[in-house]
């Protein structure tokens, strides 16, 4: 080969490399265009599966209550290992068979503890944990939320669990 050939061979390679990163780049590019596009999409369907999930973990704790003749406390399996050693959670319940802590101290954040067995974390985003009471009514209920405005509500004195809203 002369030197001319391998002069030519190197500048088609290279023409060739330029032309494969800058189609690689492009395509980069547009999968984040429309990723951040969707991704407020996403968290609002990944926070209804959660609050789901949430449902029916309260769902399930309420039918344990019945199933064990209505105690005061439930003990429950829980994924983690308690300070005790053991993998039980004893979890307390009011009169109509939802959970309760008995100390109101941050009650929201207990019964998510106890439900959720995770922290109030969702895609490294702090969940806000809050207890609402309205003045005239007797009515309270946790209001869990994302920074994003999205939340949803859980009214221990009847167990329901709202659907997902947007705050604003």
């Amino acid at each position: 080969m002369t030197s001319l050939q391998v002069a030519e061979k190197n500048e088609k390679s290279l023409t060739e490399t330029l032309v494969v990163v800058v189609l690689v780049a492009s395509l980069m590019a547009s999968f984040l265009f429309y990723f951040f596009k969707q991704q407020e999409q996403l968290t609002r369907a990944g926070f209804e599966t959660l609050a789901q999930v949430f449902s029916a973990r309260i769902n399930g704790t309420h039918a344990q209550w019945f199933m064990d003749q209505k105690p005061n406390y439930i003990v429950i399996e829980s994924s983690n290992i308690q300070p005790d050693g053991s993998d039980k959670i004893k979890v307390p319940m009011n009169k109509k068979g939802w959970i309760e802590p008995a100390d109101e101290f941050m009650l929201c954040q207990r019964i998510w503890q106890i439900v959720m067995e995770a922290p109030l974390i969702y895609m490294k985003q702090p969940i806000g944990a809050v207890l609402v009471e309205h003045k005239n009514e007797v009515v309270q209920y946790c209001q869990y939320s994302l920074p994003s405005g999205e939340y949803f509500t859980y009214q221990q004195n009847n167990g329901k669990v709202s659907e997902v809203k947007q705050a604003y």
